[in-house]
């Protein structure tokens, strides 16, 4: 087999407006990342750095193909290069190298994430090296994470010290340590960090900017891989309110889709936790009952240098992971929350095998060696269509109550609402599917502001299930009606 000619000429399109050298004088040898920029399972970015500008030539190639070709490209002459390249193949590992004249050749491999969620694959969660940052440990962590050599690599930040380094120069070094400590891990995996404090996302300046190639603004995005959707929120302290609008619109749109089997939403400042650093009360505030509406499958956080994972808290399982590298802090693994908890350096390895349709969790000490373990199989309450209804048009609503209070009811109602019940507009029989769901469809009322809310109940409204009393709910389309109601 071998590589499709198309996939040189869209690298070498998508390159042309990214090949030039940094605006500023800041000078950097940095190793190659390789990140999901667009679609993962066809396209992947290449970006690193020397201190001076010069020509390089990147080839690359299949791993899984015996006879596939090599291809190369020659890039003008820059500092830091970033080459998008597209047309590749799904669930494919490649070889790259890179070589120029200012330093030793460069090589490493990525994969492409699987198309379809019937392709297992694993990933790393690792995140805080930064705050009080041991380099011996971080990197025998990093290095651990390489030997297992995961598909990619997913982070809640604090990648580097810039916010709380002593100047612009111990600034600039941290992120230098940062590559240095990592490079082993970044030569092995395709890297996708969301922003934590100590990176300064809130400061346009911030280095992080410069470092990283991802999606949309870089501070919040979203990625697929397989079965699972990953929404990455940054979760700077006064800025999490101005967040909701766009998680909503996430969440929703992966709760109205049947490819998404799971939800993860990483964000750094965990909303629960317990010890040394508590979890964030305005995060906990604001994005928790999103959580909750959206059934988020699992919640990725940092921040607390701990292990902690959470039993579910209404109905979603919160995970805190920062044992990357930063001084450690003690945790209380006695609260009734915590399904376990311990303070070690430490990554978290998931394992999604389609086999047994389950997602496995094993976190693993600095030297690779399991501590805890979870599995977490795809499950959603509810589902509707289309993703964002409009006003006056027909929805659709999907309930499963199978690990519900109505799971053994013969009749169950929807009972709908509008902008978070401040008023009800009808309870309506529900139609039981052959597959044991209920469905119904209705006309979307023009009176709504922002959203339906809606919940279920028996006939005689005696038992509910309103999803820890905070409901579900639709966020409309954002436009006005054909005609208004008279007043």
């Amino acid at each position: 087999m071998t590589i499709p000619r198309p996939l040189l000429l869209a690298a070498a399109v998508l390159l042309a407006a990214r090949s030039a050298a940094p605006a500023d004088d800041l000078r950097f040898d940095l190793p190659v990342m390789a990140s999901w920029t667009a679609s993962p399972s066809n396209s992947v970015t290449l970006a690193w750095e020397r201190p001076e500008a010069a020509p390089a030539t990147l080839s690359w190639v299949s791993l899984d193909a015996p006879d596939a070709v090599p291809f190369v490209l020659d890039l003008p002459p820059a500092r830091r290069h970033v080459v998008p390249l597209a047309d590749l193949l799904p669930a494919t590992t490649y070889a790259y190298t890179v070589s120029d004249a200012t330093g030793p050749v460069r090589s490493g491999r990525f994969r492409t994430a699987p198309a379809t969620p019937d392709v297992p694959f694993r990933f790393v969660f690792w995140t805080d090296l930064q705050g009080g940052l041991d380099p011996d440990a971080a990197r025998t962590v990093a290095d651990a994470v390489a030997a297992r050599a995961p598909d990619f690599v997913t982070s809640a930040g604090d990648l580097s010290d810039y916010r709380y380094a002593s100047d612009y120069p111990a600034a600039v070094d941290s992120w230098r340590q940062f590559f240095s400590i990592a490079s082993n891990l970044l030569a092995v995996s395709v890297f996708e960090p969301v922003t934590g404090n100590h990176d300064e996302p809130e400061n346009p300046d911030s280095l992080w900017f410069r470092m990283m190639e991802l999606p949309g603004n870089e501070r919040s995005y979203v990625f697929d891989v397989g079965p699972i959707r990953f929404i990455g929120i940054d979760n700077a302290e006064f800025e999490v309110p101005a967040r909701v609008p766009w998680l909503a619109r996430q969440l929703q749109a992966a709760a109205a889709d049947p490819a998404v089997r799971f939800v993860i939403p990483i964000t750094h400042r965990p909303p629960h936790s317990w010890g040394e650093r508590g979890g964030q009360g305005n995060v906990r505030e604001w994005f928790c009952p999103l959580f909750t509406r959206y059934e988020a499958s699992l919640v990725l956080s940092g921040h607390a240098h701990t292990y902690q994972r959470t039993n579910p808290i209404d109905g979603v399982p919160y995970l805190v992971s920062g044992g990357a590298g930063g001084r450690l802090y003690p945790v209380d693994p006695s609260r009734p929350e915590i399904a376990f908890a311990t303070s070690c350096y430490h990554f978290v390895e998931f394992e999604w095998k389609p086999s047994e349709n389950t997602l496995f969790l094993t976190a693993r000490d600095a030297a690779g060696n399991p501590f805890d373990t979870a599995a977490f199989t795809p499950f959603r309450a509810v589902r509707f269509s289309p993703p964002f209804p409009r006003r006056g048009e027909t929805c659709t609503i999907t309930y499963d109550p199978s690990r519900g209070p109505l799971a053994d009811e013969p009749e169950i109602f929807l009972h709908l609402g509008r902008d978070e019940f401040r008023h009800v507009h009808s309870t309506n029989p529900m139609t039981r599917q052959p597959d044991g769901t209920y469905t119904a469809t209705f006309t979307v009322p023009t009176t709504p502001k922002w959203n339906l809310a809606f919940c279920f109940c028996t006939p005689d409204k005696k038992r509910w299930d309103n999803n820890h009393a905070l409901n579900w709910q639709i966020l409309l389309q954002p436009d006005f009606p054909a005609s208004l109601p008279a007043p």
